[in-house]
């Protein structure tokens, strides 16, 4: 596996991880990407939007676009799936996170 698959996986994971910490499970790609970049983790905002996508495929996630004067708005919600993603289910997509403890 190459660096850029392993950024990847673990930039997904952060995705999720952000998103199971925020009141109702949704957050929008902007801010999202502001919580990546704190962590590290500084790539363009179509990038993320990119992520999300591909997450949402996978059924990780459910997305709503909100249109704006200035393109639109991606909002991204964890579904269940994407919940067990995060406290350590393995998906070939996403990073395995540590074990807790």
């Amino acid at each position: 596996m190459s660096l850029v698959d392993v950024l990847a996986k673990d930039r997904r994971l952060a995705l999720l991880r952000f998103l199971s910490e925020a009141d109702g499970y949704s957050l929008n790609a902007s801010v999202l990407t502001t919580a990546l970049s704190a962590v590290a983790h500084r790539v363009y905002r179509d990038t993320i939007e990119a992520d999300l996508v591909l997450l949402e495929q996978h059924q990780l996630v459910t997305l709503e676009r909100m249109p704006l004067p200035s393109g639109e708005l991606i909002c991204a919600t964890l579904t269940a799936l994407g919940m067990d993603v995060t406290n350590g289910r393995p998906h070939p997509v996403v990073a395995r996170p540590t074990p807790k403890g």
